[in-house]
């Protein structure tokens, strides 16, 4: 079983007195789930290997996004010895607490009072706690009143001068302490930084406060930190109470209106479709990079014959294609050509149904919209995204970024992989790295109003995305994978990327022979330019000296 700390004497006789005494109490009870997880090394520092950049020369592992970087909050980094000079604001917060709510009493008469809920705070978290349970009273008191004078600050300031909580100053108001605020709100929302709520609700108990107060604190800073948008809900106090902790309350107001399916159905990319970077312009492998290597030494051959047949081949080569297919002829040779090969070349095959496992291959922002594809922002909230076949519009949810998202979307991500079979922000994240390819991309959302942000340029958006291609596990989404397949199968079903796709497969495919071909024809042009070194070749071919010329 995982750890805090080493083995020792003391550690095996905690083990043992916090394990019967569990064995004991919880015969009739059964098992509490566990709600507080480590991150998957999948997702924070991947395995063994050397982590494999994405397309983009990302890395999807981000260790800074899980680990805190300020303050450690429970018992996972409680005592990392570079976060310790924080514990100073914790304890002024608890100080402060206590110097307005119980002044004429002991700070241990409110840890008293959660000693019979220990059991309890132990379960909630995946790994075995390793500390005597008066110290982890302690420090989880310490901790959850801190976690309340922060949330204090996200009450609007009229709630906040009628607040009973406090009327005074709140830490985090003052200039110098905005910064830290932002790393702090960072801290809170890492999954391995979570405390029960039902902590911070005893600690209302023992200092009389009206628990609506606690409501009010926990949905605004749901609301605050909140990427997406949050349909309006008067929650009730037992409802948040189901939910053991300020990231999987987030989770629930985020997804609530998502239907979890019986069964979900995979999704794919087509077969033998081009990757975005391959629409326009194919991939030239090394055996076309020879022909054209060929075809030039061919070309400065001093051989009069040679250069009558290798000028007209290099014009085709050099042709402006997409220039010359909007040419009538041209244009009803292309039509011609797809619709003889549609059979071969139909990119949406029986291999539309088999499941994507790394990164969603979907157009990029850019190629749908020069496709006709129209971006617009959904009414709802991430329960909606879809593609309207008849008026060619992809709907999206509207999405907030700010310089804390990055660690809040991965953690809800982490934690939603923790927990659940059903990854709807995993597939979403999928989508939109695989729509999101460059800064133009983030530009052209911005424009239709879908992604809003206060990041200092276009391309941060992308790298955000971009660096989040990893996931925890193979995730389908119905609803999601019926929009991506609706946009796949209109995008590779249009003329152009259909012609593209049948030169890949006829003509991009055939380079080998091609290029064995070609260099047999250059050996024979290099014999034959010896042989008319030596002797006259105009006789030979019936060919005038100054055709070179």
């Amino acid at each position: 079983m995982d750890s805090i700390f080493g083995s020792s004497c003391d550690s095996e006789k905690r083990w043992w007195t916090q394990v019967s005494k569990i064995l004991e109490k919880d015969q009739t009870n059964g098992v509490r789930p566990v709600s507080i997880f480590r991150v998957p090394k999948t997702l924070s520092h991947g395995n063994a290997n050397p982590v494999r950049p994405n397309k983009h020369g990302l890395s999807a592992f981000k260790p800074d996004a899980y680990m805190p970087l300020l303050m450690g909050l429970g018992p996972y980094h409680r005592f990392r010895p570079e976060l310790y000079e924080m514990e100073r604001y914790k304890l002024v917060a608890a100080t402060k607490v206590r110097s307005e709510h119980f002044p004429t009493r002991e700070f241990q008469e409110l840890v008293d009072t959660l000693k019979e809920k220990e059991d309890e705070i132990r379960s909630h978290y995946h790994m075995y706690l390793d500390y005597d349970g008066n110290m982890l009273l302690w420090f989880m008191t310490i901790d959850g009143l801190f976690l309340l004078e922060f949330l204090h600050t996200c009450i609007s300031k009229k709630d906040r001068l009628s607040s009973s909580w406090s009327r005074k100053p709140n830490l985090f108001e003052s200039e110098g302490s905005k910064f830290a605020g932002h790393s702090i709100l960072r801290d809170v929302v890492m999954l391995e930084n979570q405390i029960p709520i039902f902590l911070l609700g005893n600690i209302f108990d023992f200092l009389n406060i009206d628990k609506n107060v606690l409501l009010s604190m926990v949905v605004s800073f749901c609301s605050e930190v909140s990427p997406f948008k949050l349909i309006k809900k008067d929650l009730s106090l037992s409802e948040v109470y189901e939910h053991d902790h300020l990231l999987k309350l987030l989770y629930h107001l985020i997804v609530m209106n998502v239907k979890v399916p019986k069964e979900a159905c995979p999704i794919n990319m087509p077969s033998g479709a081009l990757s975005p970077e391959e629409e326009i312009h194919p991939k030239v492998n090394s055996g076309s990079q020879i022909l054209c290597s060929l075809l030039k030494v061919s070309s400065n051959l001093n051989i009069p014959l040679v250069k009558k047949i290798t000028k007209p081949i290099n014009m085709i080569v050099n042709l402006p294609w997409a220039t010359a297919k909007s040419l009538p002829e041209v244009s009803r040779l292309a039509t011609n050509l797809e619709e003889g090969l549609k059979s071969e070349c139909d990119p949406l095959g029986e291999d539309i149904k088999n499941p994507i496992v790394e990164e969603i291959m979907i157009p990029s922002v850019s190629a749908l919209c020069n496709a006709g594809v129209e971006f617009c922002l959904s009414n709802g909230d991430i329960s909606i995204i879809k593609f309207d076949k008849k008026q060619k519009k992809f709907y999206l949810p509207h999405l907030k970024l700010n310089v804390n998202s990055e660690v809040i979307i991965r953690n809800l991500v982490a934690f939603e992989a923790s927990m659940s079979d059903f990854l709807v922000l995993g597939r979403y994240t999928e989508l939109m790295n695989g729509i999101i390819d460059t800064a133009e991309d983030a530009k052209l959302l911005k424009k239709k109003g879908i992604i809003e942000y206060s990041l200092k340029t276009d391309a941060e958006v992308a790298h955000l995305f971009n660096g989040m291609t990893r996931s925890i596990r193979p995730s389908k989404v119905p609803y999601i994978d019926i929009a991506i397949e609706d946009v796949n199968k209109y995008y590779y079903g249009t003329r152009k990327v259909k012609v593209y796709t049948c030169m890949k497969k006829y003509v991009y495919g055939s380079w080998q022979i091609l290029t064995l071909l070609a260099a047999v024809f250059v050996v024979l042009l290099m014999g034959m330019q010896s042989f008319c070194s030596v002797y006259s070749c105009s006789r030979f071919f019936n060919v005038s000296n100054d055709l070179g010329k």
